[in-house]
């Protein structure tokens, strides 16, 4: 009577493709073992615009603290920042309670400036 081939079981692969996608995004986000208890690794402490493609920006990660310069190209450190408390009373800055500006690396550039002063 009818010889074509019934779309049943292609219709049934559909649906349990389509039913183990969600299980496989579940499994695969537990392999990837995420941060315990949902705890971001990364976090971003605090920024500053400069222009409008330009950024200041504070960065945490396992203890410790960088300043960053961010623009539509590149990402800079400028320096490696001390992690200290917040400050309770709004001391002065360089008092125990809030650290004095942060150390920055040693610029190259600045040092090759000195010597040739010096030297020149």
């Amino acid at each position: 009577m009818n010889d074509a081939p019934s779309v049943w079981p292609a219709l049934l692969a559909f649906v349990a493709v389509a039913a183990l996608i969600p299980v496989a995004l579940w499994v695969l986000k537990r392999l990837q073992g995420g941060a315990p208890g949902g705890a971001r690794p990364v976090t971003l402490a605090g920024g500053l615009t400069l222009g409008p493609r330009e950024r200041v920006v504070v960065v945490e990660a396992e203890g410790r603290r960088w300043m960053l310069g961010v623009t539509g190209q590149s990402i800079s450190l400028l320096a490696e920042l001390e992690r200290s408390a917040p400050a309770t009373d709004g001391g002065a800055p360089g008092s125990p309670d809030r650290p004095a500006t942060p150390a920055f690396p040693p610029n190259p550039f600045a040092q090759m400036l000195d010597r040739l002063k010096r030297h020149g």
